[in-house]
């Protein structure tokens, strides 16, 4: 057998023996056990698994939801204060503090937009809420603090103006706070300074110039409180409060003419400053000029319809002029507006009674009678009703009488049904 024959046989032989049997399992690798130049298989490459964000729990959705609609409800806050819708900024602000209980923000313009309208203390609350959430707030600090003041508590507005002074001493509005805190505390002085700081820090900052206006008229130092005035004018020409205060100072020192003409300016700016009427029509009756004064009246009314003491100032003073006619139509509109008012039908008694007509007086006063709950009103009517009694003319002496049986029945009716 040649060389090349033996090895084949060989390898045949070799090749035998590692053949597994038919139905047997392999186990490790399928190389060739003898095969000296195999590689071997690539190591796999470590790639590190697609990394999936966690998913978030029930409550961590619940806060990221409230957080969203107090962000919503928020800004529609904002939107509508921009529309000068108020009370539905307020509404929507007070939401969003619901929804997100840590937002800052929304109790800081509810207090803004309660001071606008001098409730203080709901304005108070406001910003007390807001520093809870925000402690380092400066701007809900010093506007608790201005609102405490107008509560009558200056000497905790005080105190806390002046520590945030030291906190901020650049910050004129601060120093006009603390300026406004010591003013309404009567304590001039100090007023004077911090007011003359913060126009110090800022030339421009009409309400110092007029709360140092303020502060100097009080210490009987007019023509420096008029200088005031009239930088804070200059500063900001639209400010009815610094015209209503500077027509207040002329007209203490005797010039009627022009604290008429400033109290004229001062009802343009604002068309619901109550004293801009109230001094034009003092003005006015001084000077004898009577009807415009009337016209003021009509005007002021027109502003404040549901205003008793405004209805009732008006009707006076056009029966003062003797034209009961125009008195008349605004007792009757009065009436009108809240019949079931007995504050209303009383003054329209009371106009018939100025106007010499108890008969229809004795009717109003009637009805204001049964519209006053038992008390001092009550007992006004009743007062007004037996005075117009005792004065009737011997004509209308039976009508009188009946109307007082007939209201004594009443009365006994009624207190036997209880």
């Amino acid at each position: 057998m040649s060389p090349w024959s033996r090895l084949a046989a060989v390898l045949a032989l070799g090749a035998a023996l590692l053949t597994p049997p038919a139905g047997a399992t392999v186990r490790g690798s399928a190389t060739p056990a003898d095969s000296a130049f195999v590689e071997s298989p690539p190591t796999p490459l470590l790639v590190p698994p697609e990394r999936r964000p966690a998913e978030p729990s029930p409550q961590d959705t619940a806060l990221a939801g409230a957080r969203r609609r107090g962000m919503e409800a928020f800004g529609r806050g904002l939107l509508l204060e921009e529309q000068k819708a108020y009370s539905g900024a307020i509404v929507s602000y007070m939401n969003a503090a619901r929804w997100d209980p840590t937002l800052k923000g929304p109790s800081l313009r509810i207090g803004l937009l309660y001071a606008s309208r001098q409730q203080w203390d709901r304005a108070a609350r406001a910003f007390r809420e807001e520093l809870r959430r925000d402690p380092e707030s400066r701007v809900a600090t010093r506007e608790y603090a201005v609102a405490l003041a107008e509560l009558g508590d200056t000497t905790r507005s005080i105190r806390m103006l002046a520590d945030l002074t030291r906190r901020a001493p650049g910050d004129a509005s601060v120093w006009r706070a603390l300026g406004f805190a010591h003013m309404r505390a009567g304590h001039h002085a100090a007023a004077e300074k911090a007011l003359r700081g913060a126009v110090g820090l800022d030339p421009r900052d009409a309400l110092a110039w007029r709360d140092l206006g303020v502060v100097l008229g009080a210490s009987d130092r007019p023509a420096e409180a008029r200088d005031a005035y009239r930088r804070a004018i200059a500063a900001d020409s639209s400010d009815a409060t610094t015209l209503l205060n500077l027509a207040n100072l002329e007209a203490r020192l005797g010039d009627p003419a022009l604290a008429l003409a400033l109290y004229r300016g001062a009802e343009r700016r604002d068309t619901t400053l109550a004293l801009a009427y109230r001094g034009q029509v003092r003005e006015l009756v001084a000077l004898g000029r009577e009807a415009e004064a009337g016209d003021v009246w009509r005007r002021w009314l027109a502003r404040a319809p549901l205003d008793r003491e405004i209805r009732e100032g008006a009707a006076r003073h056009f029966v003062r002029l003797q034209r009961e006619d125009v008195a008349l139509a605004i007792a009757r509109e009065g009436v009108r507006l809240a019949p079931g008012e007995g504050e209303r039908w009383w003054l329209l008694g009371e106009v018939h009674r100025l106007a010499d007509e108890p008969g229809e007086a004795l009717t109003a006063f009637r009805e204001a009678a049964t519209r006053f709950p038992p008390g001092p009103d009550r007992a006004r009517a009743e007062a007004s009703l037996a005075a117009l009694r005792a004065e009737a003319p011997d004509s209308l002496r039976a009508r009188f009488a009946a109307d007082s049986a007939a209201h004594t029945v009443r009365d006994s009716s009624s207190r036997g049904g209880r």
